[in-house]
């Protein structure tokens, strides 16, 4: 099969610059908040826009992949995810890099598209095996994104070259959905996700909590009435009754602890660690190149645990890895908080909670994809990452409003601000415990790890 050996190698070689996007681009966020003056809430809350986006366009276009084509959604994704780029390396202003975030919150996309086109052509287990290559890639880009940093022209530079590849020698999958797209219930979900973001957002401000209030009932009101829709309608955006079965519904809720725990302590870590003590109190001063490697060890970390996954998931369970690794990506966060004044002391916590985070991100994908008909890949990996997605578009709001709210002084959190971030990392890391524990266990004899998305902790 020379032809699909040569498109898995052109998707891991995608799946290789998505990685270094997502390694690469967070580090560059202290160094950008200096260059356009905003401050550290600011950042958490630029991610978590980012997150946002991603959690609303992922349901929909991978439900368009399922009935129109994986290929020219994935296409779709990667010219937004360009123009995303080239907007955040020009922009002169935060409003313009928030337009950017905004266009690049569709690379999310394009993990759930490739893995539906490798399902396609190569089948469940094939496809989850090489869908484990995707795995490596992205987890090496990260590394390489981190060590290396480049910048913003270069990141610019690869969602276009990717976008070529696919466009040149990646086909189209061949299984099609029936039915149509729920663009009322798209329109609901994304009117509601983004005044419960805009709720996080305005909580700490000067506005005070009426309008937090006011957007939190607001935003409660449309998710119900999407609910509603979702439950009415025989082609939802969203399968609501899969999200709430008794063999997925655990799977769904791990992702979203997971999304939390990853996503909202990574804008606030690396801005505690460019702080400067002279001026703060707190902080390691850290530079680009010494903020880069201090997040190698969270790397290195998720990257062994991904690839220790499939055989301790074979030798003891998939339900006790999980508990094990959530276990430890909350014993890595309460390292962090008892003690972050010395860049020693950041390595081997967040090694660990990287390993904890590498176990669930690669098993948890492979368990639901044996819970999903071969015609909803598309879409019940998309409601994985959508959930995960959204949950770091949560996390970074409630820990931007955080980190505006408790300050020494306008735009410079305190240190507490810090500490809380990290110890409720550590405390929804200690939710997924019980919630691992009722997860029932598949069928020992297939391989469990599948894809871990955005590896980045």
């Amino acid at each position: 099969m020379p032809r699909i050996t040569r498109v898995v190698g052109l998707l891991v070689l995608v799946e290789f610059a998505s990685g270094i996007l997502q390694g690469g681009y967070p580090i560059l966020l202290p160094h950008l908040a200096q260059k356009l003056h905003f401050g550290a809430g600011d950042q958490a809350l630029a991610l978590g826009l980012e997150f946002l986006v991603a959690g609303i366009a992922v349901p929909l276009l991978s439900r368009l992949g399922d009935l129109y084509g994986h290929r020219r959604l994935l296409l779709a994704t990667l010219a937004l995810t360009l123009l995303g780029y080239a907007a955040t390396a020009l922009a002169t202003g935060f409003s313009v890099l928030l337009a950017g975030r905004v266009l690049a919150g569709f690379q999310p996309c394009w993990l759930p598209l490739e893995f539906a086109i490798l399902r396609d052509r190569l089948g469940e287990d094939r496809g989850g095996r090489a869908v484990g290559l995707l795995v490596g890639a992205l987890t090496l880009g990260s590394i390489a994104g981190a060590v290396i940093r480049p910048g913003l022209w270069v990141m610019t530079v690869l969602p276009a070259l990717s976008l070529l590849v696919v466009l040149r020698w990646v086909p189209e999958s061949a299984t099609r959905a029936r039915g149509r797209i729920d663009w009322l219930g798209a329109v609901l979900l994304s009117a509601g996700l983004g005044l419960l973001f805009g709720a996080f957002s305005s909580a700490g401000k000067s506005t005070g909590g009426v309008l937090t209030a006011g957007l939190l009932l607001a935003a409660a009101a449309l998710l119900a009435l999407f609910v509603r829709q979702e439950l009415r309608t025989p082609e939802p955006t969203v399968d609501v009754r899969t999200l709430s079965q008794r063999a997925t519904a655990p799977v769904f809720g791990l992702s979203f602890l997971l999304g939390c725990a990853l996503y909202g302590s990574q804008s606030p870590t690396l801005s505690f660690q460019a702080a400067r003590p002279s001026e703060t109190g707190y902080g390691l001063a850290a530079d680009d190149q010494l903020l880069g490697l201090l997040s190698l060890p969270g790397v290195l970390g998720a990257m062994v645990g991904a690839l220790c996954a499939d055989r301790l998931g074979r030798r003891f369970g998939a339900r006790r890895v999980l508990v094990g690794g959530f276990a430890l990506s909350a014993l890595g966060y309460l390292a962090i908080c008892a003690a972050h004044g010395s860049t020693w002391q950041f390595i081997a916590p967040t090694g660990l909670a990287g390993f904890g985070a590498g176990l669930g991100l690669s098993l948890l994908p492979g368990l639901l994809m044996r819970r999903l008909p071969a015609d909803q890949t598309g879409v019940g990996t998309g409601i994985y990452n959508t959930l995960k997605t959204l949950a770091g578009a949560a996390a970074g709001a409630v820990a931007a409003a955080l980190l505006d709210a408790v300050v020494l002084r306008p735009g410079v959190p305190t240190e507490a601000a810090y500490v809380a971030v990290w110890g409720g990392c550590a405390a929804l890391c200690a939710l997924g415990v019980p919630v691992a524990l009722a997860l029932r266990e598949t069928h020992t004899g297939a391989p469990l790890a599948a894809v871990a998305p955005e590896m980045a902790a």
